[in-house]
């Protein structure tokens, strides 16, 4: 058997004349046809990559049928590791990262006569060779003494080493984080010095009301008031700075060659999603990447089998990997991803959620982009809005509110140098910035947010992307409750982490960061959990006054702090509905205009879900509550669309 090394003429990787080599193989071996050779040599050059990554991508053979016949273009044994698992006493957990990044898993050793190499198995020898190259040349772990290859499919390595190190996997999921940077993470205790502050905060208010009702209602108002103000001008601040930072935005003109695209990393995080699928895969379908170069991830809890089946049911295993992660707690999307990061083959990587519908060149202007930026750029938010957005008034004031924060808030953020809060999907990221700061935090429920202000605080900076990403708009209020409790429950942990150590929060972010920080994570808390109160203390204003007529004179109530919450009320009202109509305007959606006059009835279900959140703070702070998507008229509609689609397509 020769050495992987030496016998590397490896059709799939030296150039066309191999490659036309392997091609012949497998129209002998009526794996594919002549008309099906030549469309995959034909994507294989415009892609710039190896033949039988072509080959796959585009589903012209299954990877039982190539690999074998790879194996005997290489003149090289190939193995079912999965029907004939290897032995569990070559695998070390000390070379886990070698094996996951050079794709490749022990079987077993050739024998004193053959010099008792380690036999690897991989579907690509000569990427693992290199591989192994690269990790001695930098001094990493590699397995010592001489290797020889086997030819396996990708999938089963994957497999494979998800069941000799899931426990292992599984741990570092769940607690890499918190044991490498305990500071960073929801789920390490608060320190006692911010137990104490929040104690003495509470027992003076407690104490307050009741030694000195008067004179705390009046402090409590004044405060808070002060701190809407705040909020209220930078949301005025984003209307003219939101456009002209759009306006600003840098142009990508020219997209590279497909040749030159480099593996990108797509991370779908799925739990009970069955339904939407269908219309999962026509959106990455649609996506103008080069396939061959999409490392697409479907990431599945091991006891949904209704997900796990209907995924399995799409035939979509020819260019995404299925991961599934074991049953454990904490339940979330961030370890899910943490748990599939481990796999991820790509120079960039994306999140995608599971009715996400990106624009198809997104991938493209992100690569763009990252190659325009610095690399302390580490993350492009591509910006967020809504296909079913006039369903109803719930999803009409939705797709206003995120229209007004991606579109006008985030861009102003983004301007004036403050960190950016991220979205939990279509976040493009670079890979090496991504593992550096440690990936997501598992026991954040918003760990979107909470990795945009880590990134800051670790040096990296966030830059938005000129390219929407469509997604359902929550058409029920009981799910919209559910989605946005749970989004105020992550920003109310990810304030408390940060806030550990203000010092070093304004150290790293700078005024204006810190600043941003205040206004935009502990805005979004303070503003929908104190705004009944506003209405409350202007009430009270008057009725402890006597009347309107005394509205200004009473001595009861000052004066100014009437006015504040006068201010507060009018002008919240009057910048909202200019914001929301800015904002709507830049998405030429002027449909939604008048309905940015109801907003102020959409505010106390903010106000609902941040009550919510509180309490699940302090009942359930991990759990995670589950959005249900494809429940809208236009995601049935679209399903409906695909079923006749499928059915004319069989006749």
């Amino acid at each position: 058997m020769p050495d992987g090394l030496a016998g590397a003429k490896l059709g799939s990787n030296n150039g066309t004349h191999a490659r036309q080599l392997l091609g012949q193989v497998l129209v002998e071996a009526e794996i594919l046809t002549m008309a099906e050779l030549e469309q995959a040599l034909g994507a294989a050059a415009a892609w710039g990559v190896p033949l039988g990554h072509a080959v796959i991508a585009l589903g012209l053979a299954r990877p039982i049928e190539f690999y074998p016949a790879l194996a005997r273009h290489l003149e090289l044994p190939f193995v079912d590791v999965l029907k004939t698992p290897p032995p569990a006493k070559y695998f070390k957990v000390t070379d886990l990262e070698f094996y996951l990044s050079a794709e490749t898993i022990p079987i077993g050793k050739t024998g004193h006569a053959d010099g008792n190499r380690l036999i690897l198995a991989t579907p690509d020898p000569l990427a693992t060779a290199r591989e192994i190259a690269r990790r001695r040349a930098q001094g990493l772990s590699v397995p010592d003494g001489d290797f020889t290859f086997a030819i396996t499919p990708r999938l089963d390595v994957l497999w494979t080493l998800q069941a000799q190190f899931g426990e292992t996997l599984e741990h570092t999921a769940c607690f890499g984080l918190d044991e490498t940077d305990p500071a960073f993470s929801a789920h390490s205790p608060a320190p006692a010095s911010q137990r104490l502050c929040g104690s003495i905060a509470l027992t003076g208010l407690v104490a307050g009301s009741f030694l000195a009702p008067m004179a705390t209602f009046a402090v409590l108002n004044a405060v808070l008031g002060l701190f809407f103000l705040a909020v209220l001008g930078l949301r005025a601040m984003s209307i003219p700075l939101g456009i002209k930072a759009r306006e600003e935005r840098p142009r990508i003109d020219q997209l590279p060659d497909d040749a030159d695209l480099p593996v990108y990393t797509i991370l779908v995080p799925l739990y009970r999603e069955a339904g939407v699928l269908p219309l999962l895969a026509r959106a990455l379908a649609a996506l103008d990447y080069p396939r061959a170069k999409l490392d697409i991830k479907l990431i599945l809890e091991a006891d949904d089998f209704e997900t796990i089946k209907t995924a399995k049911a799409l035939g979509l295993e020819g260019y995404v990997e299925f991961i599934q992660v074991p049953k454990s707690m904490p339940r979330t999307k961030p370890k899910a991803c943490n748990y599939a990061l481990k796999f991820a083959r790509g120079e960039y990587l994306v999140i995608f959620d599971a009715e996400d519908q990106p624009e198809p060149l997104q991938l493209k202007k992100a690569v763009a982009m990252f190659a325009q930026c610095d690399r302390q750029t580490a993350c492009l938010q591509a910006p967020l809005t809504y296909f079913n957005a006039s369903e109803n008034w719930l999803t009409r004031q939705f797709t206003i509110e995120f229209n007004m924060w991606f579109d006008l808030l985030l861009p102003t953020v983004e301007k004036l140098g403050m960190p950016i809060p991220l979205g939990g999907t279509s976040t493009h990221f670079r890979m090496d910035a991504l593992r550096d700061v440690g990936a997501w935090d598992p026991y954040n429920v918003t760990e979107d947010a909470d990795l945009g202000i880590r990134m800051a605080q670790k040096g990296y900076r966030c830059a938005i992307l000129d390219s929407a990403t469509y997604e359902e708009a929550n058409c029920q209020m009981g799910n919209w409750l559910r989605q946005r409790s749970r989004w105020l429950k992550g920003y109310v942990q990810t304030w408390l982490v940060h806030m550990r150590k203000p010092g070093d929060l304004y150290r790293t972010l700078g005024p204006a960061g810190f600043a941003g920080f205040q206004l935009l994570i502990g805005g979004s808390i303070v503003s929908a959990l104190a705004h009944p109160f506003v209405w409350m203390f202007a009430a009270a204003g008057l009725i402890i006054n006597g009347s309107v007529l005394s509205y200004f004179s009473s001595p009861q109530i000052p004066t100014l702090l009437l006015v504040l919450n006068a201010v507060l009320l009018g002008g919240g009202y009057l910048v909202s509905v200019c914001a929301g109509i800015a904002a709507v305007q830049q998405r030429d959606a002027q449909h939604l205009v008048p309905h940015t006059f109801l907003m102020v009835f959409y505010w106390p279900l903010l106000s609902a879900g941040a009550y919510l959140a509180m309490w699940q703070l302090f009942t359930k702070p991990f759990y995670w509550e589950k959005t249900r998507h494809a429940i809208s008229k236009a995601s049935r509609a679209q399903l409906a669309q695909l079923a006749r689609d499928r059915s004319v397509s069989r006749d």
